[in-house]
């Protein structure tokens, strides 16, 4: 076991009731639909002006 998986073993195990099975199936698709909203609003809404070419 590397000293990653050892860790978050050690940080897993002391939050359980936190990170249930359950929980998962409703934060991936949260985290995705806000990782997906907040970079098209970057992309859309406050993207750099550009400079027009000659």
């Amino acid at each position: 076991m590397s000293f990653a998986t050892y860790f978050m073993h050690l940080i897993f195990v002391s939050i359980p009731s936190l990170l249930s099975s359950d929980l998962i199936l409703y934060l991936v698709p949260a985290l995705t639909v806000s990782i997906l909203f907040f970079s098209l609003k970057i992309m859309f809404f406050n993207a750099p002006k550009l400079r027009k070419a000659k």
